[in-house]
C-alpha cells in the first residue's frame, strides 16, 4: 500500500500501524495529493489485512476541522497495489 498523509497525522498514523504489527517505511514528501507537506507511507500487507490498516488510518488521522481547514481537503489517500513477488534480502 502507498498511503500519502498530512506531515502532522503521520507520527499517529505510523505509531498505530507499528504497534499493531505492521512494517511501515516512511518517506517525507512534498505536494501531490494532498497539496502540502506530507508523508509518504509504504505498507507491505496480505490482502485480508487491507482493511485493517485501512481503519488504523481513518482513526488516526485528523478531520478538516481539527486542521482548521474547510471545503474538500482530504485527510489521506492511499492505493493498494497487488504484489507479485515479496522477498526480505
Amino acid at each position: 500500500m502507498l498511503v500519502v498523509v498530512s506531515e502532522g497525522d503521520a507520527n499517529a498514523v505510523q505509531d498505530a500501524l507499528v504497534g499493531d504489527d505492521f512494517r511501515v517505511t516512511r518517506v517525507n514528501t512534498r505536494g501531490g495529493f494532498l497539496r502540502r507537506g506530507n508523508v509518504t507511507l509504504l505498507i507491505g500487507v496480505a490482502e485480508s489485512e487491507v482493511a485493517a490498516v485501512i481503519a488504523q488510518i481513518r482513526a488516526n488521522v485528523s478531520s478538516e476541522a481539527q486542521r482548521g481547514v474547510s471545503g474538500q481537503g482530504q485527510s489521506a489517500m492511499l492505493v493498494v497495489l497487488p504484489v507479485s513477488i515479496f522477498a526480505r534480502l
